[in-house]
């Protein structure tokens, strides 16, 4: 497959294509399919937002797959390996997480309370489908970030509201670790060597 801007019904149709017939595809370079995927993991985490945090991942699917199962599968049609789509995966969560509260953070303060608890609920939503492990360098960096562009008052008022959108208490302490708040626990993915294309990610 060759370079383009891959939209829903790209990624939709071939892993339909794909789990069909049973085949894999190659990309031209491992860049294109990189970004493939990329494109893939965003079109997934606006779907677990849309569908809201309710709804834990076992109820949210695509094309009639759950979405850990659609991109597990995806990664293995097009010869992704397990540990370099996890790492994707951790990545786009890291960045959404931060841009998140960010965009929180900058509607509590113009007084839009309703659309920062929205901001956080896409967060919480995310997080329910796609809850990091110990030891991420990526949400260690959303971490420091944060730290840099927030003071600590700042970030304590957004988990107190982010304890509004979600009462897990995994999703908070994940929520406290990502705002810095909880410096000896660390967040991260489980990036697995193995290829085993039935394995959710």
């Amino acid at each position: 497959m060759a370079g383009k801007d891959f939209n829903e019904y790209d990624i939709i149709q071939l892993r339909r294509i794909c789990r069909g017939s049973d085949i894999r595809v190659k990309f031209d370079t491992e860049n294109t399919r990189d970004s493939f995927f990329r494109a893939t993991v965003d079109f997934i985490l606006n779907v677990c937002i849309r569908a809201g945090r309710t709804i834990t991942a076992d109820h949210t699917h695509i094309d009639g797959e759950e979405v850990r199962h659609f991109l597990a599968g995806l990664s293995y049609n097009i010869k992704l390996q397990n540990y370099r789509a996890a790492i994707l995966i951790n990545a786009a969560v890291a960045v959404k997480t931060r841009s998140c509260f960010l965009q929180a953070w900058a509607l509590e303060v113009q007084g839009k309370y309703l659309e920062a608890l929205e901001e956080l609920s896409k967060i919480s939503s995310i997080l329910h489908t796609f809850p990091p492990d110990d030891g991420s360098p990526e949400m260690e960096m959303v971490a420091s970030g944060l730290r840099k562009n927030l003071k600590i008052e700042q970030r304590k008022h957004l988990l107190n509201l982010f304890h509004g959108v979600s009462n897990n208490a995994k999703i908070q302490r994940i929520a406290s670790a990502a705002l810095d708040l909880q410096r000896r626990r660390q967040i991260g993915f489980d990036h697995s060597n193995s290829n085993d294309k039935s394995q959710p990610l």
